[in-house]
């Protein structure tokens, strides 16, 4: 069947070459594998990025609602509990601040004894928004009033102590003791669990959190009345800890720590494991375009005596090099474009591909797992393949370019 040349004509010859059947069937066939592996790449890149965005996107917002974003303090380790912070409710970023007062503890309960972080909070200026909030409930925390003893605590710390909501457990501070004929005693109290909260995670520091009522707590530790060790800030983003500790800083206030000092290497960790699996993966895309290249670089060998034709027919060597380029960019892109859309359908619907593959009660927990789609991770991907299909393309294509059709007619 004849083909019509339209212009431009190396992107007619070009598409035509792609499309070719008959004795150049061989090259459709090259073009088609060269596209599935970088369809297969893509896909495969596309989906393990956007689950593990979507993996660290929710312990981000799981585990960082255990810790202080970024605590500031005076001076002197400590600051007024009706200090003015308004200035800093207005640093971009900023969503809230609480006076508290926090201490290292012990914990004790029938099971158990074991350290805990303790903080004294004021539930009616803790954040409603706050995960850690939501999943122990607003009732929980309105039982947090002073002289009430009660406590909050993970589901984690309080199964290793046995306890329930009702049940009661012993705090212990080295903080506020006392110096008796016996030596220096410890200041412990009872108190009760008033609530418990699933957050599905523990702190990387290996510390667990106990929120219990400021009064309570600061008449635990003989805490200056007036006072508190700081007050906590909530970031919309806490990645931003930086830009925020610096405009804290210009206004005045001493840092007293930020979440980076308990869970900042467990971070660092996932996003050394995200980088080294991106990279594994993207060489994925890499071999497909050196299989592109090895391809291309058969098919201009067997294509030579036409090359020489179309030279000494007037064709120009940048023409020549524009008809492989066409050739190898299309199976780029095509396989580009199917693999990101072959990419975010399963990535949307990991469930239900894991269920139609058979393989859900082997990897049933990934159903769970959320899955963040990230615009620009999915446009770098898909750029990069396709400048990688574009590149990979320029030298056979030079080397069509570069034949001298003398040497291949001399015969004919």
């Amino acid at each position: 069947m004849k083909r019509k040349i339209f212009s431009p004509i190396f992107l007619s010859i070009g598409l035509s070459y792609v499309f070719s059947s008959g004795r150049h069937r061989f090259a459709s066939v090259i073009a088609l594998l060269s596209m599935l592996g970088i369809m297969l790449g893509v896909a495969a890149l596309i989906i393990v990025v956007s689950v593990m965005n979507g993996l660290e996107g929710d312990l981000k917002e799981r585990l960082l609602s255990e810790v202080p974003h970024l605590v500031i303090t005076g001076s002197g380790g400590t600051i007024a509990e009706d200090a003015d912070v308004s200035s800093v409710l207005r640093i971009p970023g900023v969503t809230a601040a609480m006076p508290e007062i926090s201490d290292e503890v012990l914990i004790q309960g029938e099971n158990a004894l074991t350290g805990a972080r303790l903080y004294g909070i004021a539930p009616s200026r803790y954040p409603v928004h706050d995960l850690l909030r939501i999943d122990a409930g607003s009732a929980a925390f309105a039982n947090l009033e002073p002289r009430s003893f009660e406590v909050i605590m993970g589901a984690p710390l309080a199964d290793a102590l046995g306890a329930l909501p009702g049940d009661r457990v012993r705090i212990i501070s080295t903080s506020g003791a006392r110096y008796t004929p016996f030596g220096r005693e410890p200041v412990q109290r009872l108190f009760t669990v008033s609530g418990v909260y699933h957050l599905g995670v523990v702190s990387s520091g290996g510390v667990p959190v106990v929120l219990a009522s400021m009064e309570d707590v600061r008449k635990l530790l003989r805490y200056p009345k007036g006072a508190v060790s700081g007050f906590r800030l909530w970031l919309s983003d806490p990645y931003e800890v930086d830009r925020a500790r610096k405009a804290v800083q210009d206004l005045g206030f001493s840092i007293a720590s930020d979440w980076r000092e308990t869970e900042g290497e467990f971070f660092q960790s996932i996003a050394m494991e995200k980088f080294m699996m991106t990279l594994m993966l993207a060489l994925i895309v890499v071999v497909a375009g050196f299989n592109m290249l090895s391809a291309l670089i058969m098919v201009v060998v067997g294509k030579l005596q036409e090359i020489a034709i179309l030279r000494t027919m007037g064709m120009t060597s940048r023409t020549i090099m524009g008809i492989f380029v066409v050739e190898g960019a299309i199976s780029g892109i095509a396989g580009t474009l199917l693999g990101t859309g072959l990419g975010l359908l399963l990535a949307f619907n990991i469930g239900t591909t894991l269920r139609m593959a058979g393989l859900y009660k082997y990897f049933g927990a990934m159903a769970g797992i959320p899955v963040q789609v990230n615009a620009t991770y999915v446009l770098v991907i898909a750029a990069s393949a396709i400048v990688m299909s574009f590149l990979v393309t320029l030298y056979p294509a030079f080397r069509a370019s570069r034949t001298r059709p003398v040497e291949f007619l001399r015969y004919e």
